[in-house]
């Protein structure tokens, strides 16, 4: 495969992955375990990216650090549950600056094609 193209499609799946990742730390935001049981609580989760030999990008998907902070639940006997670490503002950061690399990579895929097609033109 053009080293390109396969450099541009795992920039695409990067940015899939960042997007998938933060999504869910939104979607478990508010879901807690009581602090005496913190057992099973929902950690939140980064993306770490790492670059490949040969032109790319790899992630993985680790827990934040921390991972879950505690805080004040007066439903809860001891009125103190587990909280997934989520920052609403950093996971919008997140979202956008996924859709703009997501983009990028995109505009890079959709280039290489063309210069693909113009090729083919030169040589008929």
């Amino acid at each position: 495969m053009n080293p390109i193209l396969s450099t541009a499609l795992s920039g695409l799946q990067a940015a899939t992955r960042r997007v998938s990742v933060s999504a869910n730390n939104i979607a478990n935001a508010l879901t807690s375990r009581p602090a005496s049981n913190p057992d099973g609580a929902f950690k939140a989760q980064r993306v770490v990216a790492r670059s490949v030999p040969g032109g790319g990008v790899a992630t993985d998907v680790v827990n934040k650090d921390p991972a879950t902070v505690t805080g004040p639940d007066p439903s809860v006997p001891g009125g103190v549950s587990v909280f997934p670490n989520v920052d609403f503002a950093e996971e919008a950061v997140n979202q956008i600056e996924a859709v703009a690399s997501y983009r990028a990579n995109l505009a890079v895929i959709r280039t290489q094609e063309k210069l693909d097609n113009s090729l083919l033109d030169i040589k008929t």
